[in-house]
């Protein structure tokens, strides 16, 4: 068993600056988002959030498009959105939101790879849905993760694979802002349902990450996380390469950066897994997201 506590490691000082670092370019290309050539340092943006499926990013760009100085922007991987979210303190996030070109954990990194080049944003959020094996979350509930298991290691022996889950623990910083918003909102709290009737929950939990898509009830890879970690509540395929491109970013030593991952259940990854609440999940994981943002300055 491996556990890794990486990322950024600022103590609990997580108030307006602590993600913040220093703006190098303070002119029109800082302003955009675009580095000058050579510069080195420092964040052109607060937080970048990459979304996978065409459900998670609309819905996104719906939470964006409500923000302040909404744009887009075209890129060699795709077009960007670009928009800023106010603080409680008067202080702004600047944000950009991109989809990998594919699913899986290969593609979440090269992302991740992709948006740190182009913006080094200080924060990268994973936003979008998962499915749940924790039996007491409802279709819709959203977990904010607060460590992640990979459960793809493993030895393959006679008697069938024997697994070596990697636990990283959320970045010190990173849970200093969880905790912030669960202390504010008590833990779970409850939002309106994107549904138009009724609430879903928002809570903290582990989140199992691999490259097996689980559709078994009875799935050894299930069974496997609930032993691993019995607070395990949902599996997904993309955490993992992001958290271990963060924890191999050489820029990160002296350009800190954070992640969080924020799922929405759209299924029980089971025999019944579809794509009927793809679209509920993924506004609601949005609609956490946005409950967040406020806080990382």
């Amino acid at each position: 068993m491996n556990i890794h506590n990486e990322g950024v490691i600022v103590g609990g000082n997580v108030g307006k600056n602590a993600f913040r670092g220093s703006r190098i370019n303070s002119g029109n290309n800082a302003a955009r988002g675009e580095a000058e050539p050579g510069a080195t340092g420092g964040p052109l943006t607060d937080v970048a959030v990459l979304t996978v499926l065409p459900q998670e990013a609309r819905a996104m760009i719906d939470v964006f498009r409500h923000a302040r100085d909404y744009r887009t922007e075209k890129t060699p991987t795709g077009v960007v959105h670009r928009a800023a979210f106010d603080t409680e303190g008067g202080g702004r996030v600047d944000a950009v939101l991109a989809k990998t070109l594919d699913r899986g954990q290969r593609s979440a990194t090269a992302a991740y790879a992709n948006l740190r080049r182009a913006y080094r944003p200080a924060v990268v959020a994973l936003v979008g849905i998962a499915g749940g094996i924790d039996p007491k979350l409802d279709i819709g509930d959203v977990v904010i993760a607060n460590q992640v298991v990979y459960y793809d290691e493993r030895r393959e022996t006679p008697d069938g694979p024997v697994r070596r889950g990697e636990a990283t623990m959320l970045p010190t910083a990173m849970t200093a802002v969880v905790n912030d918003l669960f202390t504010r909102h008590n833990e779970p709290f409850t939002l309106p349902s994107a549904g138009g009737d009724g609430e879903f929950r928002v809570m903290s939990g582990t989140v199992g990450s691999g490259g097996a898509v689980i559709t078994d009830a009875e799935s050894e890879i299930r069974s496997f996380l609930q032993t691993f970690n019995e607070k395990c509540r949902v599996v997904e395929t993309e955490a993992g390469g992001l958290v271990q491109a963060v924890r191999e970013d050489a820029t990160a030593v002296t350009d800190p950066v954070g992640w969080l991952v924020i799922r929405g259940v759209s299924d029980h990854a089971d025999p019944a897994k579809g794509h009927r609440d793809h679209d509920l999940a993924a506004r609601h994981a949005a609609a956490a997201f946005e409950k967040l943002v406020p806080l990382l300055k």
